[in-house]
């Protein structure tokens, strides 16, 4: 007997196209403004449909800042191949991370609202602890491949890894501040450009062994 094919999560989908919706709605005319039946509308569903998902527009907000944030760091994660040289592996993961975020600048003013409510509403305890994941597992990321290059010889035994990650992390944040406020900076050229200067600045001079001082 043929498998019969697995139907899709219409729940889930419903879901997702909620929280898109929702995005859109939040980044046009922030989270204070926005009412519920403005992304109800916007998903061309009824108003009581969307507390059939989410309880309140709180919980929307946060399933809201969870999609975008995943959707940026997951894409970029992804691009880590355990195989690959340290510093092939570095440039994918920069340039995921540019591509990513490039694809959704037009959201970018959800990156305001989720500061905002993490400086100063009843979200910021939750919103701060997320913040905290989010640079941890990047730069977590970012270190590891650097580190991996000291231990491997391609990167000067010198550099700090953690500390070369988080600086990196904060230029790509920078990066897309720029590019939200100035339709005309290439963001993403700008960062491969800058990626550029610092993969030829860890790298190791001829002849010095890994892990050497």
């Amino acid at each position: 007997m043929t498998p019969r094919p697995k139907r899709p999560d219409l729940r889930a989908q419903r879901a997702g196209e909620i929280v898109q919706a929702a995005a859109e709605v939040f980044a046009e005319k922030g989270y204070q403004r926005a009412r519920v039946i403005d992304v109800a509308r916007r998903a061309g569903i009824g108003k009581g449909t969307i507390y059939e998902y989410f309880r309140n527009k709180q919980e929307l907000f946060l399933a809201v800042f969870d999609w975008y944030v995943e959707g940026v760091l997951e894409a970029s994660l992804a691009a880590i191949a355990p195989s690959d040289a340290p510093p092939r592996t570095l440039r994918r993961l920069v340039e995921e991370m540019l591509a990513a975020t490039a694809e959704v600048l037009h959201l970018y003013p959800l990156t305001l609202e989720f500061w905002a409510a993490a400086a100063g509403s009843e979200l910021g305890e939750r919103l701060n602890q997320e913040f905290r994941d989010l640079y941890r597992r990047y730069g977590d990321a970012l270190a590891e491949v650097i580190r991996a290059g000291v231990a491997s010889g391609d990167f000067h035994p010198a550099v700090d890894p953690l500390a070369t990650a988080r600086v990196l992390a904060g230029a790509l944040d920078g990066l897309f501040l720029q590019a939200w406020l100035d339709p005309d900076f290439d963001a993403p050229a700008a960062g491969r450009a800058f990626l550029d200067v610092l993969l030829g600045g860890l790298a190791a001079p001829a002849g010095v062994p890994p892990g050497s001082d």
